[in-house]
């Protein structure tokens, strides 16, 4: 009788689970931080979560990395105190458009991270939309998508260069666009 071996956590080096748990910690911190700072301004800081999420499409396979990113989001979720499941499923929509528009943003670079995080945006709002309307609550208003829709994309997009050296380190490096989708 032959057993069915799990993979391994580890799959680099001897060390990748202690980086995840340090990942995970500073990804926290950052973002705590970053919204602590800019919580009486106008600005809402980049979404690190959303990054991580995305960052994800380009490491698992496309199920996994819907599935991990929905996790990311529930994380934010519970660490934030908001609305159980609103950040998970805006995570899970913006890695949702992403994975549907990878393929057009082969490599890497200035186009392919703008597309990336307009797609993440754009997901993660439009999963926010019908959360509004399925619950019939006032979570998004025309005066939210108007004010901080642009600028949330526009500091994640400022922050997803550096962002990506941390998830490099953190999760390792990518595996590039095209793994996963045949």
């Amino acid at each position: 009788m032959t057993r069915a071996r799990l993979p391994s956590v580890s799959v680099g080096r001897p060390g990748r689970p202690v980086l995840y748990v340090l990942y995970a910690l500073l990804l926290v911190v950052v973002q705590g931080a970053l919204s602590r700072l800019l919580g009486g301004s106008p600005v809402p800081p980049p979404n690190l979560f959303l990054l991580t999420g995305v960052a994800l499409v380009w490491r698992l396979r496309p199920q996994a990395a819907l599935l991990a990113a929905y996790g990311v989001g529930l994380a934010q979720d519970v660490l934030g105190g908001g609305a159980l499941g609103l950040h998970a499923a805006g995570v899970a929509g913006g890695v949702l458009l992403v994975l549907a528009v990878r393929r057009l943003v082969a490599g890497s670079g200035a186009i392919q991270a703008a597309v990336t995080v307009l797609a993440a945006t754009v997901g993660q709002w439009l999963a926010f939309l019908i959360l509004t309307y399925w619950l019939r609550s006032n979570l998004v208003t025309v005066e939210t998508l108007i004010r901080t829709v642009p600028l949330a994309f526009l500091t994640t997009l400022i922050a997803y260069p550096l962002w990506e050296r941390v998830v490099s380190w953190g999760l390792g490096p990518r595996a590039g666009s095209q793994r996963g989708l045949g």
